[in-house]
């Protein structure tokens, strides 16, 4: 079956109907509050928006244009203070509140606000959206410094500079999604329990999440969480994955498997060098030697545009992408396919959602095999009873269904043997220079942390004995979820509509790099190839010259999965009200362009975007700075109104007597003189003790942690962000969980990854009563191995 004929059996859907009749409060401050009301309002919800001038970086023109963006559709009443704070909420499904950046009467206004919503007989889903939480209070925060107690930031820029920080308030971003998912995950289960009604979402965390997930692609095989340039250490496992100069310009190449190095290989006439031995995986040639790889490759690289590298990768199925500056990624084909951007009268194009919706054509609703009770006590079993048909891999899809399963879905992870998610290739994971016990597929800790407290099942989906199995567990699920090329599935005759015709009901999410139609629809990638393409990439580095970009952090997987999960627990919600199902072919590349609304409006405003290097557009100092010690940093933010408590905490520093430095505009002018001063003064402090004044005085600060400082730290504990699991071949082992907090609470399911194929006879037997004789033919004839 063809995509066309899937398209043929579903219909359009308006993003817009899945939140109809919802209403949302909107309290904020920050890019994090206003992009998560955005969300709910491109989903259909009514937001009324309370706040200041939102505090981001961005200025003048630009800056019009992102508040422009960020608060589109929703209503923005002034903040009377002599209306009741009852009557602001009164009948509001979501409360969403983040206060970082108000002045202390606003933050009283809306704390009054929120205490009116607690009380009253049904409350309504509160989300508290904050950068950086310690024992249930704030602490002073913002991107750069979330960023920097994460450990994200230690993973950007080359080993002997600075470390380089997520720009344009990108953590702001991840956090507002990610709190978006979390309200409507409460919403969805409409919980009984008062306390679970309360949700708390910290920017820190989420991004601590992050790097708890992906590092562990790297420090349980022995490669360091660091600093390597434009390369993430070790190549994130397998080489070559880096950002490399060709004959026009700059592109990112990736090979994650064995099959993609030799594809690659053959696209370079098989060399002579590449039949040395120690070149034959991938993983070695990652491990010991990538630098004399890349003196192969680079030359290869260099002789060809960045055309013939996109047609070699088309034809091979590799994953290359150029370096796109921002105003060469909305010319894009791939967006105006798609009618991605929206054109102002202004003439200024800006995002629209980063999916598509469709329902079944017929106008037939299905089994719901979920009911919302509303009896869960405890986080992780908000979502329990819901079940979740994975078919994904590597990290977006999986990381979407393990929020779910956090949460107490049941998520029955469909592999064959002869088609393995690649997250179980990463090779075994080493201990003192040792591999570990065990099968190569089940030895290794990316895929427990991926897929951990999931049901594991195989089968072959190409036998049409497995079709008809999967087809048959599709009427017991409510979600399905995959991340292949557009047309893997529909090969095998499984699409929208196949799976619709069983269960009407069921929502199905496609996430592809560019979406399921367009030039795009084919193309091979991963979150480096994401970043490339929306022009993240080029913003990374300390000028034009040195870019290095963000391959270590893969922001686009996780943040893909945040947008996954926003839009697939609002269909969820609309099938509950209509009990109908709906497909959402989800864009990872638009997701990303959705964060950077700032970068999107000056890049077609402003000749080029200056690499910002850690500066902040608006203010003086922002950035990271040297402490006393070896490869110690402090991330420092220093607002206009926090100059004279800055001033007085650096009392003993030349520069705080320097009067020259009262003035903000000059700050800014001179700001290479002043951070240079202060880089002096802060490299004769100890980190931790300078990073405690400065909160003293209610100044951002933060250590920029590496992931051994983030993930010993008291804060982080605190916020239990891991569980321990055990795990057959790992041993015990921690695994990082949705960090969000229910009632003060976490969700996190304490169970590891499946062995694969452990689960196949229970579920079969549990869903569709296959008799174990019946197994165990299809097990022999090869359909369940």
């Amino acid at each position: 079956m063809t995509q066309p004929s899937t398209r043929a059996a579903a219909r359009g859907l308006r993003s817009g109907d899945l939140l109809a009749g919802t209403r949302v409060v909107e309290l904020s401050s920050r890019p994090s509050g206003a992009y998560a009301g955005r969300l709910l309002a491109a989903l259909g919800a009514s937001v009324t928006r309370f706040g200041p001038p939102l505090d981001m970086a961005a200025t003048g023109r630009t800056a019009e244009l992102a508040d422009r963006w960020l608060h589109e559709g929703k209503a923005q009443p002034d903040f009377n203070a002599s209306l009741a704070p009852e009557s602001l909420v009164h009948g509001a499904d979501v409360v969403l509140v983040e206060t970082d950046s108000g002045d202390a009467r606003w933050r009283e206004r809306a704390s009054k606000l929120v205490t009116a919503a607690a009380q009253l007989a049904t409350p309504p889903v509160v989300v508290h959206l904050a950068g950086a939480v310690v024992d249930g209070e704030t602490i002073p925060s913002d991107s750069l410094t979330t960023a920097a107690w994460s450990a994200v930031s230690w993973s950007i820029g080359n080993a002997d500079m600075a470390p380089l920080s997520l720009p344009f308030d990108i953590a702001d971003f991840q956090a507002g999604v990610y709190a978006a998912a979390a309200g409507l995950a409460a919403l969805l289960a409409d919980p009984d329990s008062r306390d679970l009604r309360s949700v708390e979402v910290a920017g820190r965390d989420v991004l601590a999440y992050y790097v708890g997930m992906i590092t562990a692609n790297f420090l349980p095989y022995e490669r360091p969480w660091t600093r390597d340039g434009a390369r993430p250490p070790g190549s994130a496992g397998v080489y070559p994955a880096s950002i490399f100069r060709c004959q026009d310009g700059h592109v990112v190449l990736m090979c994650r498997n064995q099959r993609e190095w030799h594809l690659l290989l053959e696209a370079m006439g098989n060399p002579a060098w590449s039949r040395d031995e120690k070149f034959a995986d991938p993983r070695v040639v990652a491990r010991l030697h990538a630098d004399e790889a890349d003196a192969h490759l680079e030359p290869w690289i260099r002789a060809h545009t960045i055309d013939e590298l996109m047609e070699i990768g088309r034809e091979k199925g590799l994953a290359v992408a150029p370096i796109r500056s921002m105003r060469e990624a909305l010319e894009e084909e791939q967006f105006a396919f798609r009618d991605f951007l929206a054109e102002h009268p202004d003439g200024v194009r800006a995002a629209t959602v980063p999916w598509h919706l469709h329902e079944p054509a017929a106008d037939t609703t299905g089994p719901r095999p979920w009911p919302v009770t509303g009896t869960a006590h405890e986080p992780a079993r908000l979502l329990q009873g819901l079940r979740v048909l994975d078919l994904s891999w590597v990290w977006s899809g999986p990381l979407t269904t393990s929020v779910l399963g956090d949460l107490g879905a049941d998520v029955i992870k469909v592999e064959h043997a002869g088609h393995l998610d690649t997250g179980r290739l990463r090779g075994k994971a080493r201990r003192d220079g040792v591999e570990v016990e065990g099968p190569e597929h089940e030895a290794t800790p990316y895929f427990n942390q991926m897929n951990h407290g999931k049901r594991s099942i195989t089968v072959d989906m190409k036998d049409e004995r497995g079709r008809a199995l999967l087809l048959d567990l599709v009427q017991h699920c409510d979600v399905v979820v995959e991340n292949m090329r557009p047309g893997a599935l529909s090969r095998l005759g499984l699409t929208y509509a196949d799976f619709a015709e069983r269960n009407p009901s069921v929502v199905m999410l496609s996430m592809s790099m560019g979406g399921q139609e367009g030039p795009l629809r084919t193309m091979k990638g991963y979150a480096g190839i994401m970043a490339a393409m929306s022009g993240l990439e080029s913003l990374i580095g300390y000028d034009e010259h040195n870019i290095v970009g963000s391959l270590s952090p893969a922001l686009g997987d996780p943040n893909a999965a945040g947008h996954a999960l926003t839009v697939l627990l609002a269909a969820l919600i609309r099938r509950r009200r209509s009990g109908r199902g709906s497909w959402i072919d989800l864009s990872q590349i638009e997701a990303l362009l959705c964060v950077l609304p700032a970068p999107i409006a000056q890049g077609q405003i402003e000749a080029n975007i200056p690499v910002p290097a850690n500066t902040h557009p608006r203010f003086a100092p922002h950035g990271h700075f040297p402490c006393k010690g070896g490869d110690r940093w402090i991330a420092l933010s220093v607002r206009d109104e926090q100059w004279p408590a800055f001033v007085a905490a650096a009392s003993d520093a030349p520069f705080a007597a320097d009067p020259r430095w009262s003035d903000s505009g000059e700050r800014l002018r001179s700001r290479p003189e002043l951070e240079a001063a202060i880089a002096h003064w802060t490299s004769g402090h100890d980190r931790d003790e300078l990073v405690e004044t400065l909160l003293e005085a209610d100044i951002p600060a933060a250590p920029v942690a590496s992931f051994e400082d983030m993930s010993r730290s008291p804060w982080a504990k605190e916020r239990e962000l891991t569980v321990r699991v055990p795990h057959k071949y790992l041993g015990d082992t921690d695994v990082y969980v949705v960090p969000w907090k229910f009632g003060g609470r976490t969700g996190g399911r304490a169970a590891p990854a499946p062995l694969l194929g452990a689960d196949t006879d229970d579920v079969l037997e549990e869903l569709l009563a296959v008799d174990p004789r019946r197994i165990e033919q299809l097990r022999a004839d090869g359909v369940l191995r």
